[in-house]
């Protein structure tokens, strides 16, 4: 079975700096989506639903910190990594674009090694997240089948399970309190 590429939506106002980061990421490692406004990034972020998001922060019509709240208050963002990439080094800013739901915040003149290292950790946590958020609909549908073949006869070695299973999955709700 094939896997599919990562999609990497990137914002940036200037042309170059768009085609810096799409080479400087590759387009055989990555499909690359890109966008020139804010209005543009929201498009395409909304229709494709990437897997990271690099975001300048100083765009004309949309800045980078509100297309991240936007982005963030829809549900399916809620674990897509948004990374700023600015030169805007002011700390105000900075705190503004974390509390907006931003994951990482780089800033301009980058390294290149540096930048694909945070995307691509960024990648690997979006994975990671993907591959949790799987397994507790496993664990859930698990648990279901248990807790119904419990209702209809109990089985002594079942009981341990369906009890690990009930505590597991209440607790990533408590994780999630932590969170926010």
């Amino acid at each position: 079975m094939e896997r599919r590429k990562p999609v990497i939506l990137i914002l940036d106002d200037v042309n170059e700096n768009v085609k810096v980061l799409g080479s400087l990421l590759g387009r055989d490692k990555y499909s690359l989506l890109l966008a020139n406004t804010g209005q543009q990034a929201i498009q395409l972020a909304m229709s494709n639903l990437p897997d990271v998001l690099l975001l300048d922060v100083m765009v004309p019509d949309i800045d980078g910190i509100s297309i991240c709240r936007f982005l963030k208050s829809k549900p399916e963002f809620a674990i897509i990594p948004i990374i700023f990439l600015t030169a805007n080094g002011n700390p105000k800013d900075i705190s503004l674009a974390y509390e907006a739901g931003g994951a990482d915040y780089v800033l301009k003149p980058f390294h290149a090694k540096e930048l694909r290292v945070r995307v691509e950790t960024q990648l690997e946590i979006k994975m990671m997240r993907d591959r949790l958020a799987g397994a507790e609909k496993l664990l859930t549908h698990a648990y279901e089948i248990v807790h119904q073949d419990r209702n209809e006869a109990t089985s002594s070695s079942s009981l341990p399970f369906l009890k690990e299973l009930e505590t597991f999955l209440k607790s990533p709700a408590k994780l999630r309190e932590f969170e926010n």
